[in-house]
């Protein structure tokens, strides 16, 4: 056990002042007449028991008694012979000694009767004649001096790679210790310095160096020798009038003179670039060979030469600063500088292109066009002109929730979650080719707060003066209502040829054919299927639909199915959005086409009708400054699939099933009606990004898919397209994915 603690453990003598106990205190002198211990330990034990104290150099306070005093108490059990040793360390390393041991004196068996106070005297014996802390041998050395005449050889010195010293007694000398290894060594050569250790062990060497005597820096140095018997430097003699390069650019034709300098002659500078501004003497840099001229004060008068500027004065750093005539700012533009003084030149300002500026005399709002014009829209819209709606025709549209708009009737259901009326204006616009009339609706702010849906005859166009940012969905789809196909927005509209014919009927066999399927922007319709006997005609496919963006109009119808006055699935929508800024679309637009209704099927007569023809997608328009789809976006012009064929025989019948209506989110073709009617033919599948299909035979033939209708993307800037969004079919108007 370690004690440090008086009376408890061994302590100095020298700190205590206490009465010495009952049961005796034993008292160790350690002397050490020819040098001080780094760190001393004192050790007492019986064999059985031991206490020890370590005390570093600092403790031993008593530099000319040359000696240390330590006591203990003496513990009951132990007995009355006890060992005394006193070891000295090289080190103490934290709170405990260390490093190598220098010696150790020991006495054992010493006599200690118990109740008396006992005092032993150990003499350190060790001789350090050059002061160095390390002895060169004594009893119990660990690591003896090995030339105990010099204070800088003693183990773990630093070895000083001279050669014949071995400076940290490990008896490698020089380059042979690894310590040396790549250091600076010396080798008895006068000339040359900075030699290092190369190699390991016994074959290592001095090698390397520089020479002793440099060259001086300069042409015009003496050349410098060495004395190889004396390491003396000897200057030889001075190049006089030897070429030389006085690394000067301002100089030329330069000589070494007899003071050892390379001089020529000396570069002029007379010629300013600028004479008003500088003055007319200057000096040559000599690291670029440049002449360089002081500024004229800054009260100097002077032109600049600029066609739009008066005279003025210099501005103390050598340049002319004439007198600006000031260009007054003009909106939408940038100064592009002037033909002569007060004469303005202006261009359109790139970074004001497409931002907020003073409102049409009308009161319309208005934007920068890259020409530099303030203009209602940078691009010229789609059927409409921009700046023939009044400032007060132009207001907001704001919805709570999910709403119906019936362009017929101009109504909002539910009207708690439709717009405010009062705030905006529903304009007439009519179109050419006996196309309905599209209703206009001018904004300077769209907000919906939920679904928007678009029904009756006439296609819709938002005008938005601005931004427009789309978070919910706005649907002009045809659908099948309660048994009924209803058009979107502008469906069915002047469809002529383009709508599907529909199917004939054969009383004799009781059976019917299919109606077309009607046709789009973008191809034909599907043919409808006959009847089993061939006696019942199909439906027409409706003819490709031109694809111009004026007038607005929607998809077509498909055909009825044979022996009924209904059946064809309704055409898509038509829906416009002229944005004078940022469209950004986060949610679906949808013209896509309804589907044609299932064949119905009589045991007593008519027997067997044939399915509806599928409607076309209708015609999106999408135009702005630059139109962004993100990852939600959804396009949607997809034909609505043809009906199935109804059956019937031998006193049964079944109906056949209603195609499905083109898909408002994906871009998937819509399927046929099938599987309700046993033998009834399939419809056809209504057209995406691929064309439709034509319906099956059957007993009543399945009605033809609609077509896809057209998408059509306009923007000034290049269009932003989220790799995640889903356009169906593909657009026209060159707005393609970045």
């Amino acid at each position: 056990m370690r004690l440090f603690c008086l009376l408890t453990c061994m302590v100095l003598l020298s700190a205590c002042r206490m009465k010495e106990p009952a049961e005796g205190v034993l008292r160790v002198t350690v002397k050490y007449p020819s040098y001080r211990p780094q760190c001393l330990r004192v050790e007492v034990g019986d064999g059985s028991n031991q206490v020890e104290t370590d005390l570093p150099s600092s403790h031993l306070n008593r530099p000319n008694a040359k000696e240390v005093q330590v006591a203990m108490v003496r513990k009951p059990a132990w007995g009355d012979r006890l060992n005394v040793k006193a070891t000295s360390f090289a080190s103490f390393n934290g709170n405990q000694c260390g490093g190598a041991v220098v010696e150790v004196h020991e006495d054992r068996a010493l006599d200690a009767p118990p109740g008396k106070s006992i005092d032993w005297t150990v003499t350190l014996l060790a001789v350090d004649q050059d002061g160095d802390g390390f002895v060169a041998s004594a009893p119990g050395t660990e690591s003896p001096d090995c030339d105990d005449s010099r204070a800088d050889v003693h183990p773990g010195a630093p070895e000083l790679c001279d050669v014949g010293v071995d400076s940290d007694c490990d008896g490698l000398k020089s380059c042979e210790d690894s310590d040396c290894t790549e250091k600076a060594c010396t080798e008895g050569d006068p000339c040359m310095v900075g030699k290092r250790c190369v190699g390991t062990g016994t074959a290592a060497s001095c090698e390397g160096g520089t020479p002793k005597c440099t060259q001086a820096p300069g042409q015009c140095q003496p050349t410098m020798t060495c004395d190889a018997s004396s390491g003396a430097c000897i200057e030889g003699a001075v190049p006089v009038g030897a070429a030389c390069d006085p690394a000067n650019l301002c100089m030329s034709n330069s000589r070494c003179t007899t003071d050892r300098q390379c001089l020529g002659d000396v570069k002029t500078c007379t010629t300013p670039a600028n004479t008003q501004c500088q003055e007319s003497t200057g000096v040559c840099n000599p690291t670029s060979g440049m002449c360089e001229y002081s500024s004229r004060p800054a009260t100097t008068s002077c032109e600049d030469g600029d066609a739009c500027h008066d005279p003025g004065f210099c501005n103390g750093n050598g340049a002319c600063t004439g007198t600006p005539t000031p260009c007054p700012p003009k909106e939408c533009n940038a100064v592009a500088g002037c033909t002569r003084n007060a004469s303005c030149l202006y261009a359109g300002d790139p970074a004001q292109l497409n931002q907020p500026c003073s409102n049409y005399t009308t009161g319309a709002p208005r934007v920068c066009r890259a020409d530099g014009q303030c203009v209602t829209f940078p691009y010229s819209p789609s059927s409409f002109d921009p700046n023939s709606i009044p400032g007060l025709e132009i207001g907001e549209l704001r919805t709570s929730g999910a709403v119906v708009f019936d362009t017929d009737a101009r109504s909002w259901t539910p009207g708690s979650a439709g717009p405010n009326t009062g705030d905006f204006t529903i304009k007439t616009l009519p179109q050419t080719g006996g196309a309905p009339d599209a209703l206009l609706i001018p904004l300077r702010t769209l907000v919906l707060g939920g679904e928007l849906r678009i029904v009756g005859s006439h296609p819709v166009i938002f005008a938005v003066y601005g931004d427009a940012t789309l978070s919910h969905d706005i649907l002009a789809s045809g659908r099948i209502v309660n048994g009924t196909p209803v058009p979107g927005a502008g469906g069915n509209q002047s469809c002529a040829t383009s709508q599907g014919s529909n199917g004939t009927y054969n009383v004799g066999p009781g059976g019917g054919g299919g109606g077309g399927g009607g046709a789009g922007g973008g191809t034909r319709g599907g043919l409808g299927g006959q009847s089993y006997d061939r006696s019942a005609l199909p439906g027409a496919a409706g003819a490709q639909r031109a694809t111009p963006l004026a007038p607005l109009v929607g998809g077509c119808a498909g055909g009825n199915g044979g022996a009924t006055a209904v059946g064809g699935g309704a055409g898509g929508g038509a829906l416009q959005l002229s944005i004078a800024r940022t469209l950004t679309v986060g949610k679906a637009l949808s013209v896509s086409g309804g589907g044609g209704l299932g064949g119905w099927a009589s045991a007593s007569g008519p027997f067997a009708l044939g399915g509806g023809g599928g409607g076309s997608g209708g015609r999106i328009v999408l135009e702005a400054f630059q139109v962004r789809l993100i990852s939600d976006a959804r396009l949607t012009a997809n034909g609505g699939g043809g009906g199935q064929g109804g059956s019937a025989g031998s006193g049964t019948a079944s109906n056949g099933a209603n195609g499905e209506s083109g898909s408002e989110t994906g871009e998937g073709r819509a399927a046929g009606g099938s599987g309700t009617s046993i033998d009834g033919g399939p419809g056809g599948a209504g057209g995406a990004s691929m064309g439709p299909s034509s319906g099956e035979d059957g007993h009543g033939g399945g009605g033809g898919g609609g077509a896809a209708g057209s998408i059509h993307l306009r923007s000034v800037q290049p269009c932003v397209i989220n790799a995640s969004s889903v356009i169906s079919p593909a657009p026209t108007g060159g707005c393609t994915p970045l």
